[in-house]
């Protein structure tokens, strides 16, 4: 059957009425109808899906994702189809790109479209990319396969279907933690993924997505089982997902088993399936650094550095490794060797490109106070902590300020950094501001302190365990008088309790 020239949009949705709207924005004046398949909205998506004009369809939820696509391809007339999530939205610079293939002849081929996952993984910065065929021909014959990490291809065929490169991207938001965790996204990719095992024991893709889904949930070792099938699966018919399946395993059988033998082995079969991968360089260079060469290690995430021009070509890939994560390594292997002046240019270079990356500012800052450059450390402790906004990046700089800086700085970055502190670190953080006004001699600023840090906890006991560790470790037993009648509580506790000067 001959479709009319144009792109109809497929999606299918649930209760997407906080993304929906942008992403039908995303493509409007491109795309020439758009098809929508509802699972079970409760919530003002079909509403909004029907004030775009949407064709919209209603079907119950299968737990199979390429049933729910396939019904909506069915509602498609047009020559070609692009596939969008409610949780992503179109390139800006890709609508003529779209809308050029839109009116060009349909051939039978679709087209690899990169789909731009961003992530808070690291704060300040965090994307990975994955070549995705969302563009192909409106064809019965071609189809979706897998009830979960489902692909296009023609006549359920396991390759896939034939496609081309096109110049369009997509940005996917749907991998931000808070959203990960509102939908219970881990969860149900992990029970979809086993059951799509169990249903097909030899799909090697199936192991591939199972494997990936067990890492994120932190089953390691199953993580491995499920990788080291699907690479058995793929050595005589060799699948896109191949080269990352082995850097993920070379990865897990160094930092999770310490088999760095192993470990070496299987990057170095990854880089010879795709030398030109950033991915393979930069987990290359993270084994060699466990192994102690470290002149080695700098060398390959160089390499990953160069490699970065060709992250296009991959299937999926870390965009912040050539950005930024490659040249913080090398920092940090100098580093480690003591050679912060040195160390110091590769933190700075790629904070050039991400200024925001609580890591590389974590990293300066460390290099800086090495140094004895201490008001720079202080403004990179101060930057990260206000850029991560959590309590690893707020602890640095407090405990910064209470070894190196003047009291009133050290008080200032307590008071500054409380709003990012679980209880148990205000409660420590406002201890250690009472030893610092105690060893001045003003006591009823100290008893003040004292005060505000019992009130943290949940109940005054947690505050008094708490506070009694703290003058333990701080050496100052004149903190256990402003406890109250009831004396000291006894009890340990894990927390990493700031240094306090003496002076």
């Amino acid at each position: 059957m001959k479709y009319p020239a144009g792109v109809s949009l497929c999606m299918t949705v649930k209760d997407e009425e906080r993304f929906l709207a942008d992403a039908l924005r995303s493509v409007a004046g491109v795309v020439d109808e758009i098809c929508i398949v509802d699972t079970g909205s409760t919530d003002g998506t079909l509403a909004i899906a029907r004030e775009f004009g949407a064709r919209v369809e209603q079907i119950a939820w299968r737990d199979d994702f390429s049933v729910a696509r396939n019904a909506a391809l069915a509602l498609a007339t047009r020559r070609w189809i692009f596939v969008l999530d409610a949780d992503e939205r179109l390139a800006p610079e890709s609508r003529d790109a779209l809308r050029a293939i839109g009116v060009s002849p349909a051939r039978g081929r679709g087209c690899w479209i990169a789909c731009r996952n961003l992530s808070d993984d690291f704060k300040g910065s965090g994307a990975m990319t994955n070549a995705i065929v969302r563009l192909f021909p409106n064809d019965p014959q071609i189809r979706y396969r897998n009830a979960i990490h489902e692909y296009v291809t023609r006549d359920g065929l396991e390759s896939g279907l034939p496609s081309d490169l096109a110049p369009i991207e997509i940005v996917h938001l749907g991998y931000l933690s808070e959203i990960v965790r509102e939908r219970g996204k881990a969860e149900r990719n992990l029970r979809m993924a086993e059951a799509a095992v169990e249903s097909a024991p030899d799909d090697a893709f199936a192991h591939y997505n199972l494997g990936m889904s067990l890492l994120l949930d932190g089953r390691k070792d199953d993580a491995i089982a499920a990788l080291e099938r699907s690479h058995e699966l793929t050595r005589t018919a060799p699948r896109a997902f191949r080269v990352n399946a082995l850097v993920a395993l070379a990865d897990l059988y160094a930092q999770h088993r310490g088999d760095l033998g192993l470990a070496q082995a299987t990057i170095d079969a990854a880089l010879a399936i795709a030398p030109t991968y950033s991915n393979a360089h930069f987990t290359h260079g993270r084994i060699l650094t466990l192994r102690g060469d470290r002149d080695a290690a700098r060398a390959a995430f160089g390499d990953a550095i160069r490699a970065g021009k060709h992250d296009h070509e991959q299937f999926v890939v870390d965009d912040e490794i050539a950005i930024w994560k490659a040249a913080n390594e090398i920092g940090a292997t100098l580093m480690a060797e003591g050679r912060h002046r040195e160390a110091l240019p590769w933190f700075e270079r790629a904070g050039q490109n991400r200024p925001r990356a609580v890591a590389l500012l974590s990293n300066r800052a460390k290099c800086h106070e090495a140094l004895g450059e201490l008001d720079a450390a202080e403004a990179c402790y101060a930057e990260a902590a206000r850029c991560g906004e959590d309590e690893p990046s707020a602890i640095e700089w407090v405990n910064f300020c209470l070894r190196a800086r003047p009291e009133a700085v050290a008080l200032a970055a307590i008071e500054a950094a409380l709003p990012a502190l679980g209880y148990a670190y205000r409660c420590t953080f406002l201890g250690a501001a009472a030893a610092v006004r105690l060893r001045a001699g003003d006591e009823p600023a100290a008893a003040a302190y004292i005060e505000r840090a019992l009130a943290a906890p949940p109940t005054p006991a947690e505050g008094t365990a708490i506070v009694t560790a703290l003058a333990g470790r701080l050496g100052e037993p004149g903190l256990l008088r402003f406890l109250g009648p009831s004396g000291p509580a006894t009890g340990a506790t894990g927390l990493r309790i700031a240094y306090v000067p003496t002076t």
